[in-house]
């Protein structure tokens, strides 16, 4: 969806097919595709209110870069930590702890 989106396959206003719909069309379980817009919604690329379904935001081309840029960065971080021998399962949990302690420390401990 993402490629879709910023390669302009989806337009900046356009409204997405409903979950239920796409899980329908393409066989995959309900909960993935929910799981894929709640991640869609998080990276900014759509917006999601009920009733009204999931619209495309308009993504910068330099914000578009970034993600690119963060994701290769993610990507090598993962690699680096699945040669070490650790399970993707592991590298998620570290990762979202991590993330955690992060937001805890520049938040001031608040939290």
């Amino acid at each position: 969806m993402v490629y879709l989106i910023t390669t302009g396959y989806f337009k900046p206003g356009e409204k997405l097919p409903t979950v239920r719909g796409l899980a329908a069309e393409i066989s995959i379980n309900f909960n993935t595709v929910n799981k894929a817009y709640i991640s869609l919604v998080d990276e900014g690329y759509i917006d999601s209110k009920p009733g009204r379904g999931a619209i495309v935001r308009e993504i910068e081309e330099e914000k578009s870069e970034k993600f690119e840029s963060v994701d290769t960065l993610i990507e090598d971080c993962v690699d680096a930590c699945l040669a070490m021998g650790l399970s993707f399962d592991d590298v998620n949990k570290r990762i979202k702890k991590k993330m955690r302690e992060m937001e805890k420390e520049r938040s001031g401990g608040k939290g």
